[in-house]
Order: structure tokens, then C-alpha cells, then sequence
């Protein structure tokens, strides 16, 4: 089973890969605010420590690191060593490095496969956690590569603390009542069709689910074209199963951590930049109250030194 998802993972983001920038321009435009907001929590009123050793997990194109080095710690990073188990989103990112002021490595694989015990300061995920099976073993794979006094940060996952909270699900409401949402403007209406005749006729087009279902019928892996749901049951785990990514829980499972910040954004369910300036004004006051209650969340947690 674990094989399956992961031949099912790589072969999606690889078709994905091609549109995943213009997909998600929200996260490009809205992110890297969240981004130096946690990293300001870290840091306070302090100087970023030098010679920080950066690994960014599961780093697509390189959202992740490309906001961090916008941040105040940017300057000083020395190293940035950048995981994928997709070769495809790995040139991508490759590309994008081309203009970072940093020494680049590139690695193919899952984190098990990253070598050197403690060796990374800075540890970030971007939209990754979400598509974990296990998120323990996952995260005791972190801890070992992490430095002691190194931060660990995580970013656009789906709130689990919150996925049922009352006010989070009335703003949700609230919002998708609007005549024409701003969300919609990301969906043309070839690719709506192109979803259209898929599910209603068995044909596969041409977006990336189409290809990945291509994909995985030639390598005999299915029998029969998976549909959308079925899709994203198997790359997007804890949005599909409604349970989100628990920040509480994850104190469990890092108990020489300590969690110096969390934070929630999406209080209307998207991101920032899909907002009008009327939901804007909500969203900016309840970032500013910190309050923890929207549609997604991220952390910063930091090593302990051994021997505390």
C-alpha cells in the first residue's frame, strides 16, 4: 500500500508540476507573509543566528525556500538543500534556484534518505504534511536531521485543531454565498469541461489528473481510471479524511521540541490574495488578533539543546 501511494504521489506531481505555480498563485502571493510572520516569532527582537543550513522537505518549486530567504533570516542562510520525491518539481525548484544568492543542493527521495544526523538548523514544509500517511515516523525522521537549538516550520496545512469549529465553518458559509466567488476566477471553463466530460464519460483529457491516470494504467498500477475524489483520497490524505493536521497532536510526537509560535490564516477558507477588500479587512484583523480559527495553520518549533 505504501508503494502504491508512492508511485501514485510522484506520478501526479509530476503531470502537476506543469500548471503547479499558476494553480496556486494564491499560495505565491499569500504565503510569504505567513512566512515572515512565524519567522518573526522566532527571531523577536533578536539577530538570526550565521551560517544557517536550510533543508526544505517535499519543496516543489520552491515556494518555501524562496519566501524564507525574503525574510529577515534570509541573509543568513549558507546552504539550502532541497528534497522531493519528484524529479519533475525538483526542476522546478532547480530553476527557481538559479537566482538564490546560496549554494543549492538537490535531492531526489523521501527523508530517510537525506544523510547527516543533526545536521540541518532550519527545517521547512510547505503544503506537505497533508500528504504524510504516517506523520510520527515522518516527524522522527525530522528531529534526527535537525540541529539541537535548530527550528523546524511548517506551513499551509489544513487545520485539524479548528476543522470543526463553529465560527470558522460560519465565515465559510458566509463567504461561499457570495453570486460570484473569487475562487471561481482560478477554474476556466475548458478545464471545468474538461472535469465535466471525464466523470461523465470515462474520457481522459488533458489537465494532470487525466495524464496521471494515463500514467498509472500504462505502469498496470490501476485497472480503471481513478476519479478526482479517489485522486486526491490518496495524494491529499488529511484534507480528504476531514481531519486536518492536528498542531496539539504534533506536541505528542515532538516532545523535545518546544512551540515557540502558532498561527492560523484562511478565516473565510482562502487564501489572502482571492479575498475582496471587504473579506480582506476580516482576514487582516484576525491574523493581527491571532486568532487560531482559520482554514489553515502553521507552526515554528525549536530543538531543544541536548541535556534540557
Amino acid at each position: 500500500m505504501a508503494d502504491f501511494h508512492q508511485a501514485v504521489n510522484v506520478t501526479f506531481h509530476e503531470f502537476e508540476s506543469e500548471e503547479y505555480d499558476r494553480g496556486h498563485a494564491d499560495m505565491w502571493e499569500s504565503l510569504p507573509r505567513q512566512f515572515a510572520l512565524l519567522v518573526e516569532d522566532w527571531l523577536g527582537g533578536a539577530a538570526p543566528p550565521a551560517g544557517i543550513r536550510l533543508l526544505d522537505i517535499g519543496c516543489g518549486t520552491g515556494l518555501a525556500t524562496d519566501s524564507i530567504l525574503k525574510t529577515r533570516v534570509g541573509a543568513a542562510v549558507a546552504s539550502v538543500h532541497l528534497l522531493d520525491t519528484s524529479p519533475a518539481m525538483l526542476r522546478r525548484a532547480s530553476e527557481r534556484a538559479s537566482q538564490w544568492k546560496v549554494p543549492v543542493t538537490r535531492q531526489e527521495g523521501l527523508l530517510d534518505s537525506v544523510p547527516g544526523e543533526g545536521r540541518f538548523d532550519f527545517i521547512v514544509t510547505c503544503s506537505v504534511l497533508h500528504h504524510i500517511p504516517h506523520l510520527e515516523p515522518f516527524l522522527n525522521g525530522v528531529r534526527k536531521l535537525q540541529a539541537d537549538g535548530g527550528v523546524f516550520l511548517h506551513l499551509q496545512d489544513p487545520n485539524g485543531d479548528f476543522m470543526n469549529d463553529p465560527e470558522l465553518r460560519e465565515r465559510m458559509s458566509q463567504y461561499s454565498r457570495r453570486l460570484f466567488p473569487e475562487w471561481l476566477r482560478r477554474f476556466s471553463p475548458p478545464r471545468i469541461l474538461g472535469r465535466l466530460r471525464r466523470e461523465l464519460t470515462g474520457q481522459q483529457g488533458q489537465d494532470c489528473v487525466s495524464k496521471t491516470n494515463r500514467a498509472l494504467l500504462a505502469k498496470g498500477l490501476i485497472e480503471t481510471p481513478l476519479t478526482v475524489q479517489e485522486l486526491y483520497a490518496i495524494t491529499d490524505i488529511h484534507v480528504q479524511d476531514g481531519g486536518g493536521i492536528s498542531i496539539s497532536r504534533m506536541q505528542s510526537w515532538l516532545p523535545e521540541y518546544e512551540c515557540l509560535s502558532q498561527r492560523s490564516y484562511a478565516f473565510m477558507g482562502a487564501l489572502s490574495s482571492d479575498l475582496s477588500p471587504r473579506w480582506r479587512s476580516v482576514e487582516e484583523r484576525l491574523i493581527a488578533a491571532r486568532a487560531l480559527n482559520g482554514f489553515h495553520a502553521g507552526a515554528i518549533w525549536k530543538l531543544r539543546p541536548a541535556g534540557r
